[in-house]
C-alpha cells in the first residue's frame, strides 16, 4: 500500500488537464481551508482593530515574497529552464542555481531593510487609522511574518523547478500545508499570545511548505551549484526578462495594498469585509484559472520553442474556453447567492449582520470581473511562454492606474462604500485582458474568430439563464419557505438554489453544443477503473497527433 501511495506521489503528470486537475484539486482544499483559517481569524478577532492590523502588516512580507516568486521568478524561470534542460541538464541546474543565490541575496537586502524600518513601513499603511501602540503591534507582526519568507521562497524555487520537471502533485499540496500552519497557529496560539499567533502560524507553514518538497526535488536527480555566474548567457537571457516582471508584481501588489489602506480611510473594519470578499471571489480564479495557466505553461513554452504557432493559438483558445466554462458559473453562484455565501463561511457571533451585508455587496462587484481575472492569468502565461514580460507589465501598470484613480474619486470625492473599491478593481482587470488579447492577437498572427467568440458567447448567455435560475428559487425560498435565521435551513436553501442554477448551465451548454461540456465526461471517465471507450475530439492535439490535453 506505502508503495503504491509513493508512486502516485511522485507520478509525473503530463498533459495540461492531468496537471490542470491536480493544481485545481489542490486549490480547492487549499481554498476551503484559506476559508476555515478566516473563519476562525472571525471567530477569535470578528472585526476589531487586531485583525485589520493583522492584515494590513501582511501586505508588507507578502508583498515580497509574490514580487519575487509569485510574479518574477516562477513565471520567468519554467520557460526558460525547461528550454535548457532539453539541450543540457547540467547547464540548466547551473542557471538555476545562480537565480536561486540571485533570489535569496536580494531578498535578505529587502528583508533587512523591512525589517529594520517595519514601524515607519506600518506608519504609512495605516493612514492615520490606527494608534501608537497598534502601530507597534503592526510593526512586530510584520518581523515575525518577513522573517518567515526565507523558508517560502526556497519552498517555492522548488516548486518552479518540480513543475519544470512535471512533477505537480507535491508542489501543489505545499500551499495546503502552508495553510495548515497557519491555522494551527489561530488555533492554538491566539487564546495566549492574540494576534501574534496567527503570525507565528504563518512562520510554521512557511517551514513546512519548504520541507514537504524536499524529498521529490532528489528524484530529479538536481545539483545545486554554490556559484554565481553573471557571466553564463542563458542566466543574463533568464535575468533579463525578470525586472519587467518584478515592477509587473510590484504594480500589482501595490495596488492590492494601497485598496486596503484606501478600505482604512473608510474605517477599520472595512479592511477586514474588503479581505473577506476579496478572499471569497479569489476562489474561482485561483482554483481554475490560475490553475490552467500554470498548467498550460511548460506547454505553451515548448510549442513556441518548436515554432509550432498553429498548436499554441489551439492550446492557448481550448485552455482559454475550458476556463471560462468553469469560472463564468462559479461567478454567477456568487453573484447571486452572496449573502448566503458571505454568511455560510464567516457568519458567527463576531461577524454580525451589518458586516455580512457589507462584505456581501463588494463580493458582487468583484464577482462580475472573475472572468476577466482568469483570463489576465491565461493571457500573460501566453506572453511569457513568447518570451515577452513587457507587454503584460504595460497593461498591469496602465489598469493599476486606473484602478487606484477611481478608487480615490469613489472613496475621497464620491464617499462612496467599501464595494466602489471592489468595483473599480474590475473595471480595471476587464480593460487588462482586453488589453493583452489584443496585443496577443496581433502578435501570434490573429486567433480565429470564429472558434474563439462563438463558444464564449455560448457560455455567456448560458451563464446568464443560470443566474435567473439562482435569483428565483432564492427568492421564493428565503420569503415563502426557509426561516434563514437558522443555519440548517440557509445551507438547504444555497444547495437548492445552486442546484438549480448548475443544472440549467449544464443543461443550456449541451443543449447549444458546449464542446467543453466534453470536459466533464473526459474527468469522469478519468475517475472510472476500467479503460475509456470515447476520446474527445474537441480537445487541441500537438504535432504527433496527442492531446495536450489528454
Amino acid at each position: 500500500m506505502s508503495i503504491k501511495i509513493t508512486k502516485l506521489l511522485t507520478k509525473t503528470q503530463n498533459t495540461i488537464l492531468s496537471a490542470a486537475f491536480i493544481l485545481a484539486f489542490a486549490s480547492g482544499i487549499n481554498a476551503i481551508l484559506g476559508f476555515v483559517k478566516a473563519r476562525l481569524l472571525a471567530v477569535h478577532f470578528g472585526v476589531s482593530n487586531s485583525l485589520a492590523i493583522f492584515y494590513t502588516a501582511d501586505k508588507v512580507p507578502n508583498l515580497i515574497y509574490t514580487v519575487l516568486i509569485v510574479g518574477a521568478i516562477s513565471t520567468v524561470f519554467i520557460p526558460v529552464f525547461t528550454t535548457l534542460l532539453k539541450k543540457d541538464e547540467k547547464e540548466a541546474f547551473k542557471v538555476a542555481s545562480s537565480i536561486m543565490i540571485a533570489t535569496f541575496i536580494l531578498f535578505f537586502i529587502l528583508g533587512t531593510l523591512v525589517f529594520i524600518f517595519s514601524e515607519p513601513i506600518m506608519r504609512i499603511l495605516a493612514v492615520g487609522t490606527f494608534s501608537p501602540e497598534e502601530i507597534k503591534v503592526g510593526s512586530n507582526l510584520i518581523r515575525i511574518m518577513i522573517a518567515s519568507q526565507l523558508f517560502l521562497i526556497a519552498g517555492s524555487l522548488i516548486t518552479s523547478i518540480l513543475q519544470s520537471f512535471k512533477y505537480f502533485l507535491i508542489p501543489a499540496f505545499a500551499p495546503i500545508i502552508y495553510n495548515i500552519g497557519i491555522i494551527l497557529g489561530t488555533v492554538l496560539l491566539s487564546n495566549k499570545i492574540g494576534i501574534y499567533g496567527p503570525a507565528v502560524g504563518v512562520s510554521f507553514g512557511a517551514l513546512f511548505h519548504f520541507l514537504v518538497q524536499t524529498p521529490i526535488l532528489k528524484k530529479t536527480k538536481f545539483r545545486f551549484f554554490l556559484k554565481l555566474d553573471f557571466q553564463n548567457r542563458s542566466f543574463r537571457k533568464m535575468f533579463s526578462l525578470v525586472p519587467p516582471r518584478i515592477v509587473g508584481s510590484l504594480t500589482w501588489n501595490l495596488i492590492d495594498t494601497i485598496q486596503n489602506s484606501i478600505a482604512l480611510l473608510i474605517s477599520a473594519q472595512s479592511a477586514v469585509f474588503l479581505k473577506f470578499a476579496s478572499q471569497l471571489q479569489s476562489f474561482p480564479v485561483s482554483l481554475i484559472g490560475l490553475s490552467m495557466a500554470a498548467a498550460m505553461l511548460p506547454t505553451l513554452s515548448a510549442q513556441e520553442r518548436e515554432d509550432n504557432m498553429e498548436t499554441f493559438k489551439q492550446t492557448l483558445l481550448t485552455s482559454f474556453h475550458q476556463t471560462m466554462y468553469l469560472v463564468m458559473p462559479i461567478s454567477a453562484i456568487l453573484l447571486v447567492l452572496r449573502v448566503p455565501a458571505i454568511r455560510i463561511v464567516f457568519g458567527v457571533s463576531s461577524f454580525p449582520w451589518e458586516a455580512t451585508v457589507k462584505t456581501a455587496h463588494t463580493l458582487a462587484f468583484f464577482a462580475i470581473s472573475i472572468f476577466a481575472q482568469s483570463a489576465i492569468y491565461l493571457f500573460s502565461r501566453a506572453f511569457y511562454a513568447l518570451k515577452d514580460t513587457i507587454t503584460p507589465l504595460i497593461a498591469a501598470v496602465a489598469t493599476s492606474l486606473i484602478n487606484v484613480l477611481l478608487s480615490l474619486l469613489f472613496v475621497l470625492k464620491l464617499n462612496l462604500g467599501v464595494w466602489s473599491i471592489a468595483f473599480a478593481f474590475s473595471v480595471s482587470s476587464i480593460i487588462n485582458a482586453s488589453i493583452l488579447f489584443l496585443v496577443l492577437n496581433k502578435k501570434v498572427g490573429g486567433f480565429n474568430f470564429k472558434s474563439l467568440f462563438i463558444p464564449f458567447t455560448k457560455i455567456s448567455w448560458a451563464t446568464a439563464f443560470m443566474g435567473i435560475a439562482l435569483w428565483i428559487p432564492l427568492r421564493c425560498l428565503d420569503q415563502f419557505v426557509f426561516d434563514t435565521t437558522r443555519t440548517i435551513y440557509l445551507l438547504a436553501l444555497t444547495f437548492i438554489a445552486g442546484t438549480s442554477g448548475l443544472v440549467t448551465y449544464f443543461f443550456l451548454t449541451k443543449w447549444l453544443k458546449v464542446s467543453e461540456v466534453e470536459l466533464f465526461y473526459k474527468l469522469v471517465r478519468k475517475l472510472k477503473p476500467k479503460p475509456s471507450m470515447v476520446t474527445p475530439e474537441t480537445l487541441a492535439n500537438d504535432k504527433n497527433g496527442k492531446s495536450a490535453f489528454s
